[in-house]
């Protein structure tokens, strides 16, 4: 595990030392993670982390969950922050619920399967063309901020552990997961178990996965829960040689022996749609909380709830060796935990109040019910916009200031521009957003101002060339415009877009040659694109390439029946 985390370390600093002193062209891979598989079923990206993670699934079918226990760095957090709260004299115990197991999974199919369903089922369109992203200048920009960064792995590692054991997130939050423990049940390779074991317990005791092992392999003479990660720590604690990893029958069709959980039925309902109510309430919260931080927020509040019902309703009630609840009577320890318990509940109910004014303004606007969805809107704002959230939502602010600028109202969505751009700090599409805005009305150097200085630090900003290039062409800036079309290529090489922008400037500036060279480069990449082929047809045409210029044109022509016919 320590030696994953030391080549996540390495990767970094190559990174960094690179875009300082030009290694590599300042490039590295893609991040190696399972979340980056998004991009591919979205959007057909194929890069690196969706790469491991098809590579890890497909491993995890012969060798079991052992992603889980030697690469995750979240269960690294997990295993830090139980090993200190042990030495601090906590000792936390599992949370145990039956629907709640099933989450994973279902995050799990919503983050990588759902995509592909709304795109094949509801839309019915086709995969989109394969794209390979395998390095990058900015390894940084599919991560959080450290501001976002810092209390998710306070929440989905200490505050996890501390309410729902040990691998609390693992079991209730992890999507990948979802995914590994279901193929673990057909992996031949698991914990076994020979003649000198002698039921002594201290396997289960060492197994922080929270598998009863001494049972298990006593009654199939492996481990079969889906929870098991291949640690090990079992086989180390076995003071008589008895457990071993091996190869043998698989544990498909063998069920765990019936555990006891910490709810009755009518609870376990109830608790899972407290915990999709927060789900629904934090996630993307005023465009800061990301999913998995949203579902170790909602795993967390969903116990406090849970423990503050159980509080009211139960005789005596206590946690971590604090008593909340003697003989009926609530302790200052029983009260204070309710007025916190409340405070998560207020919390919550006033998040989802904020996102559901947010999704019916989306839901109006759609609809082109503007003056409903600025109504919604203004409650989903800030109280100092007037609204009942703690804080602006950038995506708020952008619906808003795109009605400001149908309105032809610039100056007030220019005022909303800035401030989602000192929100975000410099980001593309806030970038993008504050140029478009400012052309309406600002002056020529603030506008020039805002697109060079942005682009002198952000080279890879596509869309961002895009609106500088054609902005100082329809300055009539032709030779600023070509230059900066040239940087922007040489900046971006595989950016199809820039390369296009780049041709027609050519054509339009009378260099002929220079447009057939990029059309024809682009015409070879893709063969079966007939706007490339119009493109190539276009330049031959207006080099003197008749000949050319007709087939070219007739290619495209045919290229784009065919695809109107498989339609």
């Amino acid at each position: 595990m320590l030696a994953v985390q030391a080549l996540i370390v390495l990767h970094i600093v190559v990174w960094l030392l690179g875009k300082k002193y030009g290694w590599f062209g300042g490039k590295t891979f893609t991040p190696v993670e399972p979340s980056e598989g998004i991009d591919f079923v979205a959007n057909g990206i194929l890069n690196v982390g969706t790469i491991f993670f098809a590579v890890t699934l497909l491993s995890t079918v012969l060798f079991g969950r052992w992603f889980c226990g030697w690469a995750c760095h979240v269960v690294l957090l997990q295993d830090w922050c139980y090993a200190l709260m042990r030495k601090l004299g906590i000792r936390p115990k599992p949370f145990r619920a039956r629907i709640l197991m099933w989450f994973p999974l279902g995050l799990g199919l919503y983050m990588f399967v759902w995509p592909l369903f709304y795109r094949f089922v509801i839309l019915k369109l086709p995969f989109p063309t394969v794209r390979t992203e395998f390095v990058t200048e900015e390894y940084w920009s599919s991560f959080a901020s450290p501001i976002v960064a810092i209390p998710y792995l306070l929440i989905c590692g200490f505050a996890t552990v501390y309410v729902l054991g040990a691998k609390g997130f693992c079991t209730y939050g992890c999507p990948y997961g979802g995914f590994f423990a279901p193929l673990e049940s057909i992996a031949p390779v698991r914990i076994r178990v020979n003649d000198n074991c002698q039921q002594c317990g201290k396997c289960t005791a060492a197994c922080t996965s929270n598998v009863r092992v001494h049972e298990e392999v006593h009654l199939y003479s492996m481990v079969i829960d889906s929870g098991c990660m291949k640690i090990m720590d079992c086989v180390d604690a076995c003071p008589n040689d008895a457990l071993s990893i091996g190869v043998g029958p698989i544990a498909l069709g063998k069920r765990t022996k019936k555990k006891k959980y910490d709810l009755g039925i009518a609870e376990e309902i109830c608790i899972a749609i407290a915990f999709l109510i927060g789900f629904f309430a934090f996630r993307s919260l005023y465009a800061v909380i990301p999913m998995l931080m949203a579902v170790g927020v909602s795993l967390v509040t969903t116990w406090v709830l849970w423990k503050a019902w159980r509080l009211l309703r139960d005789a005596n009630a206590h946690f971590h060796g604090k008593q909340l609840k003697l003989h009926g009577k609530v302790s200052g320890k029983g009260i204070l935990f309710l007025v916190f318990a409340l405070v998560v509940a207020l919390w919550t109910v006033q998040s989802a109040t904020v996102q559901a004014f947010h999704f019916m303004g989306d839901r109006a606007m759609a609809t082109n019910n503007n003056d409903e969805a600025l109504w919604y809107y203004s409650k989903a704002s800030s109280i100092s916009d007037g609204g009942i959230a703690l804080a602006s939502n950038p995506n708020i602010d952008i619906e808003v200031a795109r009605y400001f600028d149908s309105e032809h109202q610039f100056i007030d969505s220019y005022r909303l521009y800035q401030r989602i751009d000192a929100r975000v700090g410099q980001d593309e599409r806030s970038t993008m957003l504050l140029g478009q805005n400012m052309q309406y009305h600002a002056q020529f150097v603030p506008i020039d101002q805002l697109y060079a200085s942005r682009l002198k630090v952000n080279l890879h900003w596509e869309l961002v060339w895009e609106d500088y290039v054609g902005w100082l062409k329809r300055e009539m800036q032709f030779e600023r415009a070509i230059q900066a079309s040239h940087k922007a290529v040489q900046s971006n090489p595989n950016a199809k877009r820039l390369r296009i922008q780049l041709a027609l400037l050519e054509l339009e500036s009378g260099n002929t040659s220079t447009a057939v060279h990029i059309a024809q480069q682009l015409v070879d990449e893709d063969m079966q694109d007939p706007v490339m082929w119009r493109l190539y047809a276009r330049a031959l045409d207006s080099d003197g390439r008749n000949e050319k210029a007709v087939f070219a044109l007739e290619k495209a022509k045919q290229l784009l029946a065919e695809q109107l016919q498989n339609r």
